[in-house]
């Protein structure tokens, strides 16, 4: 990614040849453009390349500055993990991959939760993750289905005493 990949007018980001080589615009959360003005503005500070066309991302090499490669920034993300004690419910460092797992599936809650038609939705949840079709996204579907069957049961565990004797109070109703 490039400075000019990044449009502060329109808070998005240019995501550019990605897997199956598909370019997309992302748009960002507020706290996601109130950061990258932060590091942009700290860019200017240190008089860093400020081009359309330098990297975004770039770290010290020898005594010059460099981009991000992929598997830079996994090396990057690792050491933040490792560093910040972040770890995976089975105590693993994270993988890149999962976070946006996490983001698909806290998305698709959201809309569970406010109502939204799922379904009719998937189409902007996979061109926002670069999936080359809903098939992709869709994957995430079931997950969700086993959360809510587990929330179900355990609702059920818990409050199937209560909910018997309302039953016996109203008459079997």
């Amino acid at each position: 990614m490039t400075l000019g990949d990044y449009d502060p007018v329109e808070h998005v980001l240019l995501v550019r040849d990605s897997k199956f080589y598909k370019s997309r615009r992302v748009p960002l959360s507020t706290d996601a453009v109130r950061e990258i003005g932060r590091y942009l503005a700290d860019r200017r500070r240190r008089r860093f390349p400020s081009g359309a066309d330098a990297p975004l991302l770039l770290h010290r090499r020898g005594s010059g500055l460099a981009a991000y490669s992929g598997n830079g920034l996994r090396v990057l993300m690792r050491h933040l993990f490792q560093t910040a004690g972040v770890r995976t419910a089975s105590g693993h460092l994270p993988r890149v991959h999962d976070l946006r797992f996490t983001f698909a599936l806290h998305a698709l809650l959201r809309w569970y939760r406010t109502g939204a038609d799922v379904h009719a939705r998937l189409p902007a949840l996979a061109t926002y993750m670069g999936h080359v079709s809903i098939l992709s996204t869709q994957y995430y579907l079931p997950i969700l289905d086993a959360v809510a069957l587990e929330a179900r049961e355990k609702f059920e565990r818990h409050c199937a005493r209560f909910l018997a004797a309302a039953l016996d109070e109203r008459g079997g109703r």
